[in-house]
């Protein structure tokens, strides 16, 4: 608490010498009050009334959806705020994200702030990068881990080994109550690194496990990474100093984890056999090697960045849903027997489910679809920048304003779900018990348009395959009833809570 109040005596100080300083007013007060003015016009977007320099301070730092959410509904599906000087609008409608970040002119990545000064430059992956090193190394990762499967037959074969090695695992717990988190890190994790580097590791295994635990901690300080990248010159000022040099330290670490992953499979690389991501990689990098002439964006310092948004990212997220698919059928048995019905019937007990099962399975891909809108796990999606400037919905959107799709908002929409704050997976449902698929389509969880996730297809084999193969083999149960809740990390993770995976017969 102490520390919180410290951190925002320090922004109230320096918001006084703002005011304060007759040349800081000279320089960025002309600013500030041309998009005050641009708004009282009706130019911009509308939105809530931000200090100069320091934005919107009035955020919610624990639930910061929550405060996005009141913006959304105050001012409409497109408003506008500040995030420290930079100017940003909200886009709080799915049919308009749709729109919108299918156009080149929004494809551009926003300002990465505090990242930028880090010693392992984190603008440079496919996450933050822009132009043509974006472009190339975006399409290269998509055929890259098509090839390697993607959802496809060779990830189907790493998906289902870790099923069973998560299966056994649970299994092993013999009725005692357990909290999931490892479990799920290390199997989504395991399936990402089969198709990226041909590896798994052990749940002993201690350089993984310093890997997991340099990002965890991270992600439980990422409040402060967040007010440091709001406010890069944070950094310099105490209590900060020693946040980003921990930030810097661990992200650090985990960098190096990589860089001796990608520097141990290329000593065993053959051009005749490409085994993954990683091999499809040096294939091209050996190939710009040949030609003097080639802008070689190919490096081994690049591999290690696009691997960092691909693994990182994606065993983060698909563990972190798995956790919140137990969450919600722990609260609700009565949909968990539903589902484990519905397997029983579709795919039995003799093999596991598999993603072809889902399109039988519709009460099952509702589950899935209610539990991914109500958790809005992914409160809103990585956000863009505009590379010109454009009109959108007769507001004038300058260059380089930062676009930010405000998933839960829509998620949470009452005009869109009626009751949006009730868990009823059946409204995907007609009364046949026929998915609706205009309804499903308005839950979009992996993003939209030119920077859409580019492992939607295999996290969503995953899930499907890690839950319903849970229930296929076991009634989950706990304790005591786990919170809804959220913590608030890259994404709104479950609280820690414990489980029971009794057996079925």
């Amino acid at each position: 608490m102490l520390e919180f109040l410290a951190e925002f005596t320090v922004l109230k100080t320096v918001a006084s010498l703002f005011l304060a300083g007759p040349a800081l007013l000279w320089i960025y007060f002309p600013a500030y009050f041309r998009r005050i003015w641009e708004r009282f016009t009706g130019r911009i977007p509308p939105g809530p009334l931000a200090f100069p320099i320091l934005g919107n301070i009035d955020v919610d730092r624990q639930h910061p959806e929550l405060t996005f959410r009141k913006w959304a509904t105050q001012y409409g599906r497109v408003f506008s705020f500040f995030l420290g000087d930079r100017f940003c609008i909200g886009l709080a409608d799915m049919k308009l994200m749709r729109k919108v970040l299918k156009d080149d002119r929004f494809s551009g990545r926003a300002n990465a702030g505090i990242f930028a000064h880090l010693e392992e430059d984190l603008t440079k992956g496919i996450a933050f990068s822009n132009g043509e090193l974006w472009k190339e190394h975006r399409t290269f990762s998509i055929s890259a881990l098509r090839d390697s499967g993607n959802g496809k037959s060779d990830s189907s074969v790493y998906v289902e080994k870790e099923t069973a090695n998560l299966l056994a695992a649970m299994n092993s717990m013999n009725g005692t109550p357990f909290d999931p988190k490892h479990l799920f890190i290390g199997a989504a994790a395991n399936v990402l690194s089969s198709l990226l580097w041909s590896g798994t590791f052990q749940p002993d295994d201690s350089s993984f496990n310093g890997f997991v635990s340099n990002i965890e901690k991270n992600l439980q300080e990422f409040a402060n990474a967040v007010m440091m990248e709001v406010y890069p010159w944070l950094r310099k000022i105490y209590p900060f100093t020693n946040k980003f040099r921990r930030l810097n330290t661990r992200v650090g670490k985990a960098m190096g984890f990589l860089k001796n992953v990608v520097q141990e499979h290329k000593k065993t690389f053959d051009p005749a056999h490409p085994r993954d991501y990683c091999d499809a990689f040096f294939a091209i990098q050996r190939n710009q090697a040949k030609k003097a002439e080639c802008d070689q964006t190919f490096t081994d310092l690049q591999l290690v960045r696009n691997l960092a948004d691909i693994y990182i990212t994606g065993y983060e997220t698909t563990a972190t849903f798995l956790r919140w698919c137990m969450v919600y059928i722990i609260l609700h048995q009565d949909v968990q027997e539903r589902v484990q019905d519905e397997i029983d019937a579709v795919v039995g007990k003799f093999r596991y489910p598999t993603p072809e099962d889902e399109q039988n399975m519709p009460y099952t891909k509702a589950v899935i679809t209610e539990i991914h809108r109500i958790s809005s796990f992914v409160p809103f999606a990585v956000p863009h920048c505009t590379t010109e400037d454009v009109e959108l919905e007769g507001f004038a959107i300058p260059k380089g304003t930062e676009v930010w799709p405000v998933v839960c908002h829509h998620f949470m929409n009452s005009e869109i779900w009626g009751d949006p704050e009730t868990f009823r997976p059946e409204r995907f449902l007609d009364a046949a018990g026929v998915l609706i698929p205009g309804l499903v389509q308005e839950v979009q969880p992996y993003g939209v348009g030119r920077r859409a996730c580019v492992g939607e297809p295999l996290a969503k084999a995953e899930i499907f395959s890690f839950f319903t193969s849970i229930l296929q083999k076991f009634t989950i149960i706990s304790p005591t009833a786990p919170s809804l809740v959220p913590v608030v990390t890259q994404v709104l993770a479950p609280a820690p809570f414990t489980m029971v995976a009794r057996r079925r017969n």
